[in-house]
């Protein structure tokens, strides 16, 4: 890799993560409607680094973009913003960080970054000198008296203080109290005896100011007049310019003095995914090596009590190291659960919705290649909740439910497999539209009211399918829920829905928590041979004769520890010629899979083993083999190829 290319990939990563970073600030204070001082600070900061790091690059377009956005946040850090302003300063830095996101994805590509960001920094501009103007109007806004009384005996009279001034700081320019210090043990005796005065300063109505005032809770009366600021009236506090606050933190806040300057020891650092496959994959090979020495090893009767302890120390120490290659893939799911956060937060203004996302299990951890196909399935179906599934505040209100609606996504690992569920509290799943769909596209030759709604629901993920009569930029074209499907399915992982009509949506994916090492247990059907993941092994027995029988389907069923479980001869569902058929020779693995529990028949088993797993050749697929059913396959220590179950992928 050449200097150039590496300077690249160390710009996208560390902008990428300033990106994810400002994203998540903008997104933690557009709750409460503003940036706190810290926030902003933490914003300049991040705007001076990609301003500085893109200047370097040479990347004009960005470093001026960057520039613009640290002079907006300059202004607003030493002068403050009103409530006015903090909306379009939202989406004016929302705006930004998708334009840079567009031009890392272009570097990327290897491609030039050459977006056009005349528009949005024209609009940037235009709101800096908005600010200016209010910052040069501010400093003669008027000033007024405020007295205030609580009522007798309500208490803390000095913490009630505290919360108007906390209340009235959004609105005032500049604010002083007397006492001066309410948080004073003689401050709450002094308010008893002789009220809380303030003295503010701001261009709001009067009328905004009283009604601010008049949520204090236990407040017995109050007054407000104007008064003048050359009056003598005003404390020694208000006279003095309010470049005497710290105008880093608009919220009261003082910014700390910076220490000694020192050097922090770094602990971490990025590594191209590329490099950590790679390893994974010579890892794969050791393990595979390994087995294949270990299998061929033949002494006779010669002692080699010497070649099994040095084999016991090999396969501890390479175990060791494929723990320590597949922990250093391993990236919480919160990398990708904070990203729906601004999906979220885009949609809902979009369709002008009310809407919080909740997230929970975010330290969960997985595979990064597992991250990177779960992005899709998500955003697909975040879409969906968000333009079909949650109503507008007014159809929500009239139905009993809260004006806001609600998205759930949590994560927890179980076994060898991460579950990450999806819900929404909104319309719910519409089963008669469904049908009606359904029997429109020739899935169905009538409607039947018998239908499950776990199978009525799963035709949601069938191409081409929609219920939405109007086609948006978001929905309607009845793609989408099939490529979830799809891309969940390409990873060893299922989805299924479950829903309740008018109470909301509920998605549930199951995944593998990696993709490459599985551990298994190997069986055979005639000469082929087969792994099934451990975790999804229930029990292996001998079956008895007798506790088979047909359902009045033909279908053959097997009871098991008092259990009715459907039985798939494996010989039959592969078309294997040589297995054998008679249930007193062979076994059965009990198996769970996503949708339900059931039995395999086969001839023997050989044990428990952990194998690397790779994808199916490509020729595999013209072959008369059905696929179906296979995830994946394993080269065995003896050269053999073994075919991986898909415990998820058999009917």
């Amino acid at each position: 890799m050449n200097t150039d290319e590496s300077m690249r990939e160390a710009y996208i990563d560390e902008t990428q993560q300033l990106l994810q970073s400002l994203t998540d600030t903008l997104l933690a204070g557009e709750r409460h409607k503003r940036l706190s001082g810290d926030q902003i600070n933490e914003i300049f900061r991040v705007m001076h680094t990609i301003k500085g790091s893109s200047s370097m690059m040479a990347f004009d377009e960005m470093t001026k973009l960057a520039h613009i956005l640290e002079d907006m946040f300059s202004q607003v850090r030493d002068n403050g913003a009103s409530d006015a302003h903090w909306p379009v300063i939202f989406d004016l830095t929302f705006d930004a960080v998708s334009f840079f996101n567009g031009e890392l994805a272009k570097l990327q590509e290897k491609r030039p970054p050459d977006g056009d960001a005349t528009a949005l920094e024209g609009r940037v501009l235009a709101h800096l000198e908005r600010l200016k103007g209010d910052a040069r109007e501010g400093k003669d806004a008027p000033y007024y008296k405020v007295k205030l009384f609580f009522e007798d005996g309500c208490q803390m009279e000095g913490l009630r203080a505290f919360g108007v001034v906390q209340s009235l700081k959004g609105i005032c320019r500049n604010i002083a109290t007397v006492p001066e210090d309410t948080d004073a043990d003689s401050a709450s005796e002094m308010i008893r005896s002789n009220g809380l005065c303030l003295y503010v300063q701001t261009n709001e109505n009067p009328d905004k100011l009283k009604s601010l005032i008049e949520t204090t809770l236990f407040m017995k009366s109050y007054s407000l007049l104007p008064i003048e600021a050359d009056g003598g009236e005003l404390p020694e506090a208000m006279r003095q310019a309010p470049a005497a606050k710290d105008k880093g933190a608009p919220d009261g806040g003082r910014a700390e003095e910076s220490g000694p300057e020192t050097i922090a020891r770094q602990n971490f650092i990025s590594v191209n995914v590329n490099k950590l496959d790679k390893l994974l994959n010579i890892v794969g090979e050791i393990v595979t090596a390994q087995s294949m020495v270990f299998s061929h090893a033949n002494f006779g009767r010669t002692p080699h009590d010497g070649f099994d302890a040095a084999a016991r120390q090999l396969n501890a120490r390479v175990n060791e190291l494929q723990d320590v290659v597949m922990n250093i893939r391993m990236v919480p799911v919160s990398t990708l659960f904070q990203k729906m956060r601004r999906l979220v937060r885009d949609m809902s203004r979009k369709f002008n919705k009310e809407i919080d996302l909740v997230l929970a299990g975010e330290d969960t951890e997985v595979d990064k290649n597992v991250i990177d196909h779960l992005s899709d399935p998500l955003l697909h179906i975040i879409r969906n909740a968000i333009d079909h599934g949650i109503e507008d505040a007014e159809t929500r209100q009239a139905q009993g439910k809260p004006a806001r609606g609600r998205i759930t996504i949590a994560a927890r690992t179980t076994g060898g497999d991460v579950i990450v569920s999806v819900s929404d509290d909104g319309r719910g799943l519409q089963r008669d539209a469904i049908l009606k769909k359904a029997l429109e596209k020739g899935m169905l030759t009538e409607i039947d009211g018998e239908i499950p709604d776990q199978d009525v629901f799963a035709m949601i993920f069938q191409p081409g399918f929609s219920t939405k009569e109007q086609v948006t930029e978001y929905s309607g074209r009845g793609v989408g829920m099939d490529v979830v499907r799809k891309n969940i399915g390409s990873i060893g992982g299922s989805i299924s829905v479950e829903s309740l009509q008018g109470k909301g949506t509920a998605y549930r994916i199951r995944i593998p928590l990696t993709l490459t090492i599985v551990d298994g247990m190997k069986f055979t059907i005639g000469e082929m041979g087969f792994i099934v993941p451990t975790v999804s092994v229930r029990a292996v027995v001998k079956p008895e004769p007798g506790d088979v029988f047909k359902d009045s389907f033909g279908n053959e069923m097997i009871m098991l520890k008092g259990k009715c479980c459907r039985l798939v001869r494996l010989n039959q569902y592969f078309h294997i010629d040589g297995g054998v058929t008679e249930l007193s020779r062979g076994m059965i693995l009990h198996i769970a899979s996503e949708r339900e529990e059931y039995c395999v028949f086969f001839d023997r088993l050989e044990g428990e083993y952990q194998v690397v797993m790779k994808n199916l050749p490509g020729y595999l697929k013209k072959c008369a083999l059905p696929l179906t059913g296979i995830g994946g396959c394993a080269v065995m220590g003896d050269g053999s190829i073994y075919l991986i179950l898909d415990v998820n992928g058999i009917s």
